[in-house]
């Protein structure tokens, strides 16, 4: 596994590694590139991912238009002026947006990614209580300091968004992995939001469509043929 820069002079990581999978006998490269945000956590705002040469272009321009969920039209980078049709469920033709938190709000939201913060989660033993922390803490706090279209469950419709989440799914790795024999396997807690069952390594993950719905227990962890990835 080797380690280096996602853009040249950046703190943003990738991972490469290679990976051999016997029923075809083919090796492939794959790239599983993450955005870490706790480098950046004095300032989110002034994080290299935001390079409008060598990353994702930076805030919006608050002179363009009408705001889109405190956020305006991103004009550098390569996402600029990027038509987005909808808002959550609702068809709402506009530009990709970024309204960059600032002030005590941003400060506050800080404290939420700052590497002690992580720390404290990593102690954590109980898979539920880590799970709510990571959760209510740096998952929220990131896209409440970009806001405009991280904002929404349409999220995704900012690149940055998979940067954030694999970022997440490294932070969960790095969580099981500091313990294995105790946390590995470990998942508990409600089944979904509002629901009344405990969740189980039997649940099953809808995947709308996209891929044959699987089992929990199929996925908990990546080093599988299944997933076949670290990071």
């Amino acid at each position: 596994m080797v380690q280096r820069p996602f853009w040249p002079g950046t703190d943003t990581s990738s991972t490469r590694m290679s990976e051999l999978y016997v029923s075809n006998a083919t090796i492939k490269e794959i790239l599983r590139s993450y955005w870490n945000w706790a480098l950046d956590w004095e300032d989110i705002t002034k994080a290299p991912v935001w390079d409008s040469d060598l990353g994702f272009g930076g805030n919006g321009d608050a002179s363009l238009g009408r705001p889109i969920v405190e956020g305006h039209c991103i004009v550098d980078g390569p996402f600029a002026m990027l038509d987005i049709p909808y808002l959550d469920e609702t068809w709402t033709p506009h530009c990709l947006s970024r309204g960059f938190e600032s002030g005590e709000s941003l400060v506050s939201l800080s404290q939420m990614i700052r590497p002690q913060a992580l720390e404290t989660l990593f102690r954590q033993s109980d898979y539920e209580k880590f799970n709510l922390g990571l959760e209510n803490g740096a998952h929220i706090a990131v896209p409440r300091s970009i806001r405009g279209d991280s904002a929404l469950f349409t999220a995704p419709s900012d690149p940055v968004f998979f940067l954030h989440h694999t970022q997440l799914d490294r932070l969960w790795w790095t969580w099981q992995r500091s313990d294995p024999q105790a946390r590995m396997m470990q998942y508990r807690g409600l089944a979904a939001k509002n629901s009344t069952e405990n969740a189980a390594l039997d649940d099953i993950v809808p995947m709308g469509g996209l891929a044959p719905d699987i089992k929990v227990s199929d996925i908990i962890r990546t080093d599988t043929e299944r997933l076949c990835y670290i990071y």
